[in-house]
């Protein structure tokens, strides 16, 4: 994109001429981003994913366990 950013692509099956859309979507920075930070970050304290689950708009929700 000559304006920087990330875009999507007009037709993914021509890849001798990607042509992109020069238009981000919203939620990229917002959702994608979020869960790639989340999930590759070298800090286990950060968030441990054996105790969330990320819903669709990457939010971080405890895994409910019924009491013993």
């Amino acid at each position: 994109v000559p304006s920087g950013g990330y875009s999507s692509i007009s037709n993914v099956q021509d890849p001798l001429n990607p042509q992109p859309r020069d238009k981000m979507e919203s939620f990229f920075l917002g959702e994608t981003l979020k869960y790639l930070y989340l999930l590759f970050s070298d800090d286990p304290a950060l968030l441990s994913l054996d105790a969330y689950v990320f819903n669709t708009e990457a939010h971080p929700l405890p895994i409910w366990a019924p009491p013993r």
